[in-house]
């Protein structure tokens, strides 16, 4: 067996066994025992660990919390205990962890998760009337969480590109905006590459980790989000998880075989069958599902990172595309029942711009889809935990509303004082390339720090609208 080929097996074993788990789904067919898989991804720094963890907290505190806490909780009153488990055979998500680091002093958002992790919330209620309520005196249901990176999702181009056709794509990328002055090293380096010489091993991982300082820089500098490989960046830090190294090479045509060009090519179609059974054992037996987006960080930081957010965002709703898209119908998928899009981070604008941030996704997604998927699709502008509070003042004679909370890093963990905040108005649509919105800025997006609520923190913790992205999910 050659070195690719032991990598391959290992980073495809991986993957078959989160499949096989998936496909088990214990108590389906059982009259007292349901189960409920929602999956949960988005792009880095979306919130999905936060998302998670204030999911299963509220959960496990809603039944005697205040209902304002959380209106939507279909078992209030008959519940007769929630337990937090793991799910056999995925990795475990951190709940416990991540919600001590929120609850700390001081509170910190916690370090994101990284590859695909699981957490089982197993709810035990008395069943309210009928068939059931005659034949068992407690009911069950498991509500599944798997979190996975949504650069994951990044791939799918992939599996309808040659590796040219691939490496003209993201050559091109690389030479434009914000990514040429980071490109230049590995663009170099594979300018002297011979593709026609025999396979240099040590060659090959050198321009390959250059190629890999790139998208990383891209993403941490740049705040650039369409970056491919999407494994190379989310959860797969080694080659027994993602296979090995490739990176562009636009002028490869027909390579002999045992020369540099045939292995790239080798790579990169070992690497596109590692996504294509992600997609046919993992992603096609996820059918609720949420995709959180930032566009209010994308919006700060300027139309690149906005327009660049866009093109991400849109790769990921065409992985769910799954009666439209040739390649999805090759992978035997059924399609998604309940796709939940959110624009995160609804607590770093005033209430009144809720509505704009979700005009402003819409239009992001692009209205064909939303239309073509209106039955199972939702909007929402949601937090998974409330950092601030809108308070109204007076401003030059007319009541305006204001956020408070504390900045970010401001209080060095020492309880630093909050301030108001004015953010201004959302776009309720994405601004033209030459509108004056991208020169002019009239918002004001701030990073706050967790709110400091002590522990144990018994009842929900503070979010908006967590229990409507719940309702629609399974109601």
């Amino acid at each position: 067996m050659t070195p690719l080929q032991r990598l391959t097996d290992l980073a495809g074993a991986s993957i078959d066994a989160i499949g096989a788990a998936l496909a088990d789904i214990p108590g389906l067919l059982t009259l007292n025992h349901d189960t409920h898989r929602i999956a949960v991804t988005g792009l880095q720094r979306a919130g999905k660990t936060v998302f998670v963890t204030s999911f299963v907290h509220a959960l496990l505190q809603a039944a005697d919390a205040p209902v304002a806490d959380f209106p939507f909780f279909p078992w209030r009153g008959q519940v007769q205990g929630v337990t937090v488990e793991d799910i056999p055979g995925i990795p475990p998500f951190p709940y416990r962890a991540r919600l001590d680091e929120l609850l700390g002093e001081p509170p910190k958002w916690p370090a994101p998760t990284t590859g695909l992790t699981g957490v089982r919330v197993r709810i035990r209620y008395t069943p309210p009337g009928g068939l059931t309520r005659m034949l068992f005196s407690t009911a069950t249901v498991d509500l599944d969480l798997i979190d996975y990176p949504g650069e994951w999702l990044l791939d799918l181009p992939m599996l309808t590109q040659s590796y040219q056709e691939w490496s003209a794509r993201m050559e091109e990328l690389a030479n434009a905006g914000g990514r040429s002055d980071l490109s230049w090293a590995w663009l170099e380096e594979a300018r002297r590459l011979d593709p026609d010489a025999p396979e240099d091993p040590a060659a090959l991982q050198r321009i390959g980790a250059l190629y890999l300082e790139y998208i990383r820089r891209c993403r941490s500098e740049r705040h650039l989000h369409f970056v491919q490989p999407g494994r190379f960046l989310a959860g797969a830090g080694d080659d027994t998880e993602r296979g090995p190294v490739f990176f562009p090479l636009g002028r490869i045509r027909a390579s002999k075989a045992g020369s540099n060009g045939a292995a790239l090519v080798a790579r990169y179609e070992a690497y596109r069958k590692l996504v294509r059974r992600f997609y046919g054992q993992v992603f096609g037996r996820l059918r609720r599902q949420v995709v959180l987006v930032d566009l209010l960080t994308a919006l700060q930081n300027g139309r690149e990172s906005f327009a660049d957010l866009a093109l991400a965002t849109q790769s990921l709703t065409d992985a769910f595309e799954a009666l439209e898209n040739p390649i999805l119908k090759a992978l035997s998928l059924g399609g998604v029942d309940r796709l939940a899009l959110v624009a995160t981070k609804a607590d770093h604008v005033t209430a009144d711009q809720m509505n704009n941030m979700i005009g402003l996704l819409r239009d992001m997604i692009g209205e064909p889809f939303v239309q073509a998927n209106a039955r199972q699709s939702g909007l929402f502008a949601a937090a998974s935990l409330r950092a601030t509070t809108q308070v109204m003042r007076k401003w030059q004679g007319e009541a305006l509303p204001f956020l408070l909370g504390v900045p970010e890093g401001r209080d060095g963990g020492q309880g630093g004082a909050a301030i108001e905040v004015r953010p201004g108005v959302i776009p309720g649509q994405i601004p033209a390339a030459a509108d004056f919105f991208w020169t002019s800025m009239e918002f004001n997006i701030r990073q706050f720090a967790p709110p400091r609520l002590g522990t144990p923190y018994a009842r929900p913790l503070p979010h908006i609208n967590l229990d409507k992205i719940l309702q629609f999910l399974i109601a």
